[in-house]
């Protein structure tokens, strides 16, 4: 059965998917903060740090719920297993 992509986030409890938010949108700034940093480099840190904030700002705006990766982290942060994606 196929699942719709409001049915699937139904599987998880609002506070869930609100954690997963944030949590995709401080790695995000966490990336903006290695760079900073000296710990990572990056071949243009402004155009990067840009993209990282919009990315953070899409994470916390729900905007990227849809994906496999949300699905995973959010069934995690609900239930503390970690399925596997391949067999």
């Amino acid at each position: 059965m196929v699942l719709t992509q409001v049915e699937e986030l139904n599987m998880f409890t609002k506070e869930t998917i609100i954690k997963t938010r944030q949590w995709f949108a401080d790695n995000s700034l966490a990336c903006i903060d290695e760079v900073k940093s000296g710990k990572v480099r990056v071949n243009n840190p402004d155009s990067y740090f840009a993209e990282r904030l919009q990315n953070a700002k899409d994470s916390l705006d729900g905007k990227h719920d849809h994906t496999l990766a949300f699905k995973q982290r959010a069934h995690f942060i609900q239930t503390g297993e970690c399925p596997a994606l391949l067999p």
